[in-house]
């Protein structure tokens, strides 16, 4: 009964920190391009800019953009989904861009999914709810999930620990690395989710180890700056370039 009580206790805990924000402006003018990042760590800290924004607005032929990312590191899609319900509805984000609605939504979820093993179910109904969250904005597109080293992750302190093990056998076998069967999920469940593939930067961990820190689960800096530039060159744009280039 004491393991049971503990584990439910550690799943209800809620993370108090507020989120990173960062905004990054090219070529401004009065019909600046607007993009909005929202996800984990990854769009923690403005180590995607300038280059997202330099991309972007390379291929709008020298448009200007306004891009903005906010990070809510350690959160998994449903805590995620929770904290901008509650705390930052989206008329609080667009005020990054005085108000005005995006013109691109980018999610970058799953990485805390797959690590704190939620289940594939979880993943997919969030990660829905969120695109939904955004349906007032130009478009909304998801990265899959990262292929980081799952088995490398150190979970900070002995709840977390505790709590993880405990998921990891109840949602997924037993199984460390899960991000893949994730990601199937949601291709399965909702192929109309539209979907950068994060595959075309970085495929796999393996071979690529100097691309990340030692928890096998975080970009280096540098390579969070060219995954910027990646998202910037990979993302849907308008068929239509600027007419004042």
């Amino acid at each position: 009964m004491l393991f049971v009580t503990t584990g439910l206790t550690l799943l209800t805990v809620k993370r108090t920190d507020g989120p990173s924000v960062f905004c990054s402006q090219v070529n401004s003018g009065p019909d600046d391009y607007r993009v909005l990042v929202v996800g984990e760590s990854w769009a923690s800290d403005g180590k995607l800019f300038p280059e997202l924004p330099n991309a972007v607005s390379h291929r709008l032929g020298g448009r200007g953009v306004h891009a903005c990312s906010v990070g809510f590191n350690g959160r998994n899609s449903r805590l995620l989904h929770a904290e901008l319900v509650n705390d930052y509805p989206s008329y609080k984000l667009y005020k990054l861009f005085g108000g005005k609605t995006p013109d691109k939504v980018i999610l970058m979820t799953g990485v805390n999914d797959a690590i704190q093993h939620v289940g594939a179910p979880a993943y997919v109904e969030y990660t829905k709810k969120l695109v939904e969250f955004f349906s007032d904005a130009g478009d909304v597109e998801v990265i899959a999930i990262p292929r980081v080293n799952e088995r490398w992750f150190k979970p900070p302190n002995l709840f977390s620990r505790m709590k993880r093990n405990i998921l990891r056998c109840y949602h997924d076998g037993c199984d460390f690395q899960v991000n893949d069967v994730y990601r199937i999920a949601l291709w399965r469940d909702h192929p109309e989710v539209r979907v950068i593939e994060f595959d075309n930067f970085i495929d796999a961990f393996e071979g690529h180890e100097e691309c990340f820190k030692l928890d096998g689960v975080h970009l280096t800096d540098e390579h969070l700056h060219k995954y910027g530039a990646f998202i910037g060159g990979a993302m849907t744009l308008p068929r239509k370039e600027n007419p004042h280039r």
